[in-house]
């Protein structure tokens, strides 16, 4: 625990003294940085039975935009591994995979587990998640880290990278 509150409290200082010296990390560098992600096109697969079920799978495609500008798509693939079965459990689980692919092949990969209220196909609004950065191609070569993706009431997202040196 007093790790964690540590690692939130490091993050949140680099951005603090990042700001205060007048910079911010953009795509293509170490350290924190947010990118701004469109209301995702999403595509449903039915692998089992009616309903929710094991298995099901969330296919989405969004454009996202770094602080600098830069322009980019995240793709990304979601399958259910625990349903939610009412009150006792309200919430469903998936395990997901994401590309932010900023062009120019860079691009940095994530995976990790998210909860969903119920059957919704988007997370709940304002309630952040955390996926672990598992690498990346070009100048992301090896990158790591973690993404905390916060939905906005508008429909879109926000993602904070924070890479690791």
């Amino acid at each position: 625990m007093a790790y964690r509150i540590f690692r939130t409290t490091r993050a949140a200082l680099t951005a603090a003294l990042l700001a205060a010296a007048g910079l911010q990390a953009h795509a293509g560098e170490t350290g924190v940085f947010m990118v701004r992600q469109e209301p995702p096109v999403m595509a449903h697969a039915k692998l089992a039975e009616a309903g929710a079920s094991h298995g099901d799978m969330l296919a989405f495609q969004a454009n996202i935009t770094t602080e600098d500008g830069t322009p980019g798509t995240l793709n990304g693939l979601l399958i259910t591994v625990d349903i939610a079965d009412g009150t006792l459990d309200p919430l469903e689980e998936r395990i997901g995979q994401l590309v932010f692919d900023f062009g120019n092949g860079d691009s940095v990969l994530a995976a990790g587990q998210s909860v969903y209220p119920g059957t919704e196909h988007e997370m709940s609004a304002d309630a952040p998640q955390r996926r672990a950065v598992i690498g990346g191609t070009g100048i992301y070569m090896g990158a790591r880290g973690q993404i905390t993706t916060t939905r906005n009431t508008d429909g879109s997202y926000e993602h904070m990278f924070e890479l690791m040196d």
